[in-house]
């Protein structure tokens, strides 16, 4: 195959390939980064939402946990029931119809026509409906229960079916709220709550209903249970929240099973209870962990998934974010168009390109064969061009030009000889001579440079051709021994920068090294500042818990203290009463005292006359002596009765003095329980702000902590990165140093030819 065809043919297969390669390479690692990316992004969400569900359900239990244990569930709870049984048998119809209509205020429902056993249960319900109904509002209850240890319902805030039920009854044995009751009386006195995941129950608003309940616990002894029907709305606000999802984009939440527990927004049906994936995919999901992965079982679409574990009272619930797998690698696909497009343009360009150079390449070389293949069969009338060319080819070009003059003057010769055949074959010797001279020194040029290239091929840079050449070929040697001395230079260049690449990127590889190290120490420090805050925020929480229920034991103190103090002022007028009394009776005693004095006086002067009346007076006499005996032991006796009247009389003084004393001290106690109950509660709200503003400090260093561990990531990427450039210049140092470079790195070479110094005679 002719070099015009073997140079371009040679060029576009070097091309295809080396693009192709570079292309395919570049799209590997573009499509798997991509792909890595998008698994991250929704590991990233996945974790996030996780976050938010369980920071939002570790305070709805803790709240739970606080209200469950107020007097006010447990006074609510007792007095409920009372109402309940107060309502006459025969009357629960109209007494539910009453409750229930929501159309009546509470006033019309409490009036004169009310039977009274309704009226008192209506009583307590307005005292304490309002409280429950705020409480529900506040942490997006769905309803909340009391029942009592026998089973009845007795206060429900939607007053569904199952008001005023015994769930112990058969009609309500297995159902949800039964079991959770069940439950929650099982705990006895022990910490925490009891849960129930979702499930169906029939009264509720939402197809599956999750309970959780706490027992009401008095002196030790369980009265019932508080139970709340626990919120979905808000847990799907956060799961509806599809920023950095794109448009196919969700996170649902996953009961162990697989079901959804909140409903999608890109779907018309409720899912809530009817769509599934399948559990396989996370049944091992173990902590924090997460794991990516893909699903088919799934609103018809094939999607790219995350997986994470929510840790909620072990309820086994999953956060799982998905997306459209067509469009988490439709990045990947505009990558794969972006990189064929270029590819083929580049393959285009560099095709044209080799075939225009080839064609500039080998057009000379066949118009040089042409003429030297004229030359040979004696032609001599043709152009020779191209000889002002400064390549290698113009060196050819003139080295036909001079055969070609060789040949002209052949023929001038053979024609002179002709005439003078003497002369011309003295002229044709040394013509001959010559001719071998000069062929003989062309060929030490040829063999010359056969050798240089040789050299030059085999990557030996130290090759020099110091011998001139003939004068027509030594333009050959010049222009050789000048490319040598460029690509020598050149050469050195690029060893240099190739060190100084590799050092570079030594250093770098050390830094990004330290950066690695520094950015895990990093990481670990916000983790244990995490936990610290963590920590804080507990005691601060208790401490807040403390401070409420100081405020409560002040307030009750308080109320005691006023209470003491009212029945002092009462103990007070009773003492004053007894003392009035006491007078009283002493005043009487007094007259008593008179009347046996006078009784007394009376029966001696009744003895004197009974005296003088003889035999007739001594009857007379001897019930005299009785009655004078009589008024003297009521006289003593009134005397006794007199000095325990002044004795007692003068303790109720006494006593008196006392409680008014003890109504001051009272008084004065009041007077500090008010201060402290004032101090308390500016303590309460401090420490309420203190933990607002920690939980959002919190929050922060949990993010922080999140966004190092990826920059932690993304460095240890770049590191990799890194090491890859570093061998890349240990490769190019290697490549390089399979050349043998002349001695130090030379000056530019020379860019005028200049004629080779001496003696120009052709050499023998």
């Amino acid at each position: 195959m002719l070099i015009s065809r073997k140079l371009p043919l040679a060029a576009a297969i070097l091309t295809v390939v080396s693009i192709a390669a570079s292309s395919i390479g570049g799209l590997m690692i573009s499509s798997n980064a991509l792909t890595r990316e998008y698994d991250e992004k929704l590991s990233a969400i996945a974790d996030g939402r996780r976050n938010q569900i369980e920071t939002y359900l570790e305070s709805t239990k803790k709240d739970i946990e606080e209200i469950a244990v107020t007097p006010n569930v447990a006074a609510a709870l007792n007095l409920f029931g009372i109402g309940l049984t107060m309502v006459n048998e025969g009357m629960e119809d109209a007494f539910l119809t009453l409750v229930t209509d929501q159309a009546l205020s509470h006033e019309e429902k409490v009036d004169q026509s009310t039977p009274s056993g309704a009226r008192v249960y209506l009583n307590h319900e307005g005292k304490f409906g309002p409280v429950f109904d705020k409480i529900a509002q506040e942490n997006d209850f769905e309803d909340i229960f009391l029942i009592n240890t026998d089973g009845r319902v007795v206060f429900t805030l939607l007053k569904n079916d199952d008001f005023n039920v015994n769930i112990n009854d058969d009609a309500w044995k297995g159902t949800a709220l039964a079991r959770i009751f069940e439950k929650a009386i099982a705990m006895g006195d022990s910490p925490g709550v009891t849960f129930l995941d979702y499930g169906p129950y029939a009264t509720g608003s939402r197809p599956l209903t999750a309970f959780v309940a706490k027992p009401v616990i008095v002196a030790d002894e369980v009265k019932g249970a508080f139970v709340v029907a626990l919120p979905t709305g808000k847990i799907e606000a956060i799961m509806n929240n599809r920023t950095g999802l794109g448009e196919t984009g969700e996170t649902v939440l996953l009961r162990s099973d697989g079901f959804l527990l909140t409903n999608s927004t890109l779907t018309e049906a409720n899912d809530v209870g009817n769509a599934r994936l399948d559990p396989e995919q996370f049944r091992t999901l173990e902590a924090r962990e997460i794991v990516t992965g893909n699903t088919d079982n799934y609103r018809d679409m094939h999607a790219t998934v995350a997986f994470a574990r929510v840790d909620f009272l072990n309820a086994g619930w999953v956060v799982a974010a998905l997306v459209d797998s067509r469009e988490a690698g439709q990045a990947v696909a505009s990558m794969r168009q972006i990189v064929i497009v270029v590819s083929l343009v580049l393959l285009a360009v560099a095709l044209g390109s080799a075939l225009l150079f080839s064609r500039n390449l080998t057009r000379p070389i066949n118009a040089l064969v042409a003429n030297m293949r004229q030359l040979s069969e004696g032609q001599t009338d043709f152009d020779i061009g191209d000889t002002e060319r400064k390549d290698e080819i113009g060196d050819m070009v003139r080295s036909v030009a001079v055969f070609k003059e060789a040949a002209i003057e052949k023929e001038q010769l053979q024609n002179e000889a002709e005439q003078t055949r003497e002369t011309t074959e003295r002229e044709a010797q040394e013509r001959a001579s010559a001719k071998a001279e000069e062929a003989g020194r062309m060929q030490a040029a040829v063999d010359a440079l056969a050798g240089g290239l040789t050299r030059l091929s085999e990557g030996d840079l130290s090759v020099r051709l110091d011998e001139p050449f003939m004068d027509s070929l030594d333009r050959l040697r010049v222009d050789f021994n000048a490319t040598v001395e460029k690509l020598n230079s050149t050469l050195y260049r690029i060893q240099d920068n190739s060190g100084s690449i590799d050092g570079n990127a030594r250093e770098m590889r050390a830094s990004a090294d330290d950066l690695s190290r520094r950015t895990e120490q990093q990481a670990a420090s916000l983790e244990e500042t995490s936990a610290a805050l963590e920590e804080i925020t507990s005691t601060v929480r208790e401490t807040s818990e403390r401070a409420a229920e100081a405020e409560q034991m002040a307030n009750a103190a308080k109320d005691d203290a006023d209470r003491s103090g009212s029945v002092v002022s009462e103990a007070v007028s009773a003492m004053e009463g007894i003392e009035k009394a006491s007078e009283e009776i002493s005043k009487i005693i007094n007259v008593i005292d008179e009347i046996a004095f006078q009784t007394n006086l009376l029966a001696l002067n009744a003895g004197v006359e009974a005296a003088r009346a003889g035999e007739a007076g001594k009857g007379f006499a001897v019930v005299a002596q009785e009655v004078r005996e009589l008024a003297q032991r009521a006289a003593g006796a009134a005397t006794e009765i007199k000095e325990l009247i002044n004795k007692s009389g003068s303790e109720v003084s006494n006593g008196v003095s006392l409680v008014k004393a003890t109504g001051e001290a009272l008084d004065q106690i009041s007077h500090h329980v008010a201060d402290i109950n004032g101090r308390i509660a500016t303590i309460a709200s401090a420490a309420k702000e203190q933990l607002t503003g920690i939980q959002e400090v919190n929050s922060a260093v949990t993010q922080m902590d999140r966004m190092t561990q990826q920059n932690a990531a993304m460095v240890e990427e770049t590191n990799a990165v890194i090491h890859k450039l570093a061998d890349d210049a240990g490769g190019l140092s290697a490549v390089v140093s399979e050349f043998r470079l002349a001695g130090d790195q030379p000056a530019e070479p020379e860019t005028d030819h200049e004629e080779p110094a001496g003696d120009h005679r052709l050499a023998g």
